[in-house]
């Protein structure tokens, strides 16, 4: 349930990129063209790209592909090298992420019961749904280590095929 729900946010992230590329072009085509800007393209922009990072990088904890200094764990067998990689990930990585999560869902809730908004900008889009969508990022992310280090003890590989 877990992979199948890092994919389905991966499609998300995708939709994101595509309405901040939208979001840019008509902001560009709306300032230089008919000297209109926007109030709003610099929020879309940031809180597009955010939002897009957060909901893909379960997916790409998924397929494995995160960036690891894994030069220690490569001199082992693939028994020791996987121990070391769930020890890693469900002793240091999901209870970091967890935190992270936890405190992301924290701010989400402050911000939707104090009306919160971006107070950088004319626009002054509430914050809520922005710091929702990186808490529920934050919280697949740290469920998706946990299946994966759950993996690697079971002595699979990224996508639960035995190795």
């Amino acid at each position: 349930m877990i992979d199948r729900t890092s994919v389905f946010l991966s499609l998300v992230s995708r939709v994101l990129f595509l309405v901040l590329v939208v979001a840019m072009l008509y902001e560009v085509i709306a300032r230089y063209v008919f000297n209109a800007s926007t109030i709003w393209a610099f929020d879309l922009s940031y809180m597009a790209t955010g939002a897009a990072f957060m909901l893909g990088v379960a997916w790409t904890a998924k397929i494995d592909g995160h960036v690891r200094v894994d030069f220690l764990s490569q001199r082992f067998s693939a028994r020791i090298s996987r121990s070391i990689n769930a020890v890693v990930y469900l002793g240091m990585v999901a209870p970091i992420m967890s935190c992270m999560a936890w405190y992301g869902w924290h701010r989400a809730a402050r911000a939707l019961t104090s009306g919160e908004v971006e107070t950088v900008s004319i626009w002054a889009p509430k914050m809520w749904p922005f710091y929702s969508v990186i808490a529920v990022g934050l919280t697949i992310f740290t469920l998706q280590i946990v299946v994966q280090g759950v993996r690697f003890l079971q002595r699979e590989n990224a996508s639960g095929e035995q190795r």
